[in-house]
C-alpha cells in the first residue's frame, strides 16, 4: 500500500473519530441522565394518554361506520378520519415502544438518539395536517352529523362536489411526494429544511438535526 493512500485512510478515520467525539462531548453536554429519566417517564404517561384517548376515538369511527354503512357519503367520510384516527394511534404506540427500548446504562449516544427520536413526535402531526388538506371535509361532515345531526351532503350541489373531489384527488400523489420528502435525512435541501422549521418548534428542529448528525456519522 502506498504512503499516500495510507494517509487518506487515516485522516478518513480521524475525521470519523473526530465526530463521534464531537457527538459524544455534545451529548454529554446537552443531557443529564437522571432528569432525562424522569423526563422520558413524564413523556411515556402523556403518550399512554394519546393512546387511549386515540383508542376511544377509533372505537367511535368504527361504529360511526358501521351505523352510517347504508349511506356512502357518511360511511366514506367516517372511514377517512378512521384512517387518520389509527395513524395517530400507531404512531403514539410506536412512540411508546422507544421509550421503553431506552436503557439508561447503555452508552450516552445511544440515548440521546432515542430520546431526540421521541422528541420528533411533533413532526408526524404535521405531517398528517398537511395530508389532511385534500379531505379536510371529511372531519366536517363527520363532527356535523355527529354533533349537529346535520347532513351537510344533503344541502350541497352534487356537481360542485363531484369536481371538488376531483381537483382535491389530483392533489393526493404531488401531496404525499411533499410529505415523504419532509425528514431530517433531507435537511440539507433549504425549502425542506424551512418548511419544517417553519411548522415545528425549536426543540423538534434540534432533534432533526442531531438525528441527520448521526446519519452522517454512521453513514
Amino acid at each position: 500500500m502506498e504512503a499516500r493512500e495510507l494517509n487518506k485512510i487515516l485522516a478518513a478515520y480521524d475525521t470519523k473519530l473526530d465526530k463521534k467525539l464531537s457527538l459524544n462531548v455534545a451529548s454529554f453536554k446537552s443531557i443529564n441522565l437522571d432528569k432525562s429519566e424522569k423526563r422520558t417517564q413524564s413523556i411515556l404517561k402523556y403518550r399512554i394518554i394519546e393512546i387511549v384517548v386515540f383508542s376511544l376515538l377509533a372505537l367511535f369511527m368504527g361504529n360511526y361506520i358501521a351505523s352510517n354503512w347504508t349511506q356512502p357519503h357518511l360511511a366514506i367520510s367516517g372511514i377517512i378520519v378512521g384512517v387518520f384516527t389509527l395513524i395517530a394511534l400507531a404512531g403514539s404506540i410506536g412512540q411508546v415502544t422507544l421509550l421503553k427500548q431506552i436503557d439508561f446504562a447503555k452508552p450516552i449516544v445511544d440515548i440521546r438518539k432515542k430520546i431526540e427520536l421521541v422528541n420528533t413526535h411533533g413532526l408526524l402531526f404535521v405531517k398528517l395536517m398537511f395530508l389532511s388538506t385534500p379531505i379536510w371535509w371529511a372531519y366536517v361532515v363527520v363532527a356535523s352529523d355527529s354533533l349537529f345531526n346535520i347532513d351537510l351532503y344533503a344541502n350541497m350541489d352534487v356537481d360542485f362536489v363531484l369536481k371538488y373531489l376531483m381537483v382535491n384527488a389530483l392533489l393526493i400523489i404531488p401531496l404525499v411526494w411533499f410529505l415523504y420528502k419532509l425528514t431530517y435525512k433531507n435537511l440539507h435541501i433549504t425549502w425542506v429544511r424551512k418548511t419544517i422549521g417553519l411548522f415545528v418548534g425549536t426543540k423538534t428542529m434540534k432533534a432533526l438535526e442531531f438525528l441527520k448528525d448521526i446519519k452522517e456519522f454512521e453513514s
